[in-house]
């Protein structure tokens, strides 16, 4: 699952790689999709493949475009992207000085309670048509860049927060 390569770590922009989904979300969407940004430019750069965030990020997004197609939820699509800087926090038992968290939270149906521990699983979709890699393939990223991803979800708002360490370590 994911990429074949291993990441390429080299300084990243995260407001960059959001900047390139949004960019690539709102032409996939035809203009049918309000982004909202929320960043906080005081985030240092991070050491990650940037082309392999994109893609998980973009995942992310890509799914949320389309529940919003499926289930009218009354209001206009909107993708919010927020970054925060997190001080001394642990993921997988270690503790990280400085980690960059990224909400992408959207406001549609919500994804169905008896999916939702199994959602990073491959072959798991909630919709005929998927394929279920998405959220696998972006998790599997996300553990490559020493991260974290998680999920809540309810109709009208789902979140997934995503924590990136902003040094890998090799």
């Amino acid at each position: 699952l994911g990429p074949r390569d291993p990441p390429a770590f080299a300084p990243v922009n995260i407001h960059e790689v959001l900047e390139r989904v949004a960019a690539l979300l709102t032409a996939e969407a035809g203009g049918q999709l309000k982004i909202v940004r929320d960043y906080d430019p005081s985030i240092p750069e991070l050491s990650g493949d940037s082309a392999q965030l994109i893609q998980a990020f973009l995942n992310i997004g890509r799914n949320a475009m389309q529940a919003f197609r499926e289930q009218d939820v009354g209001q206009p699509p909107t993708l919010t992207l927020r970054t925060r800087p997190v001080r001394r926090h642990t993921i997988a038992g270690k503790i990280h000085r400085l980690v960059c968290k990224v909400d992408v939270i959207d406001n549609g149906p919500g994804i169905p309670p008896e999916l939702m521990e199994r959602i990073f699983y491959p072959m798991i979709s909630g919709r005929a048509d998927g394929s279920g890699l998405g959220l696998s393939i972006t998790q599997s990223i996300i553990h490559q860049h020493d991260g974290l991803v998680e999920c809540a979800s309810a109709p009208g708002k789902t979140k997934f927060t995503l924590m990136i360490p902003l040094e890998h370590s090799e």
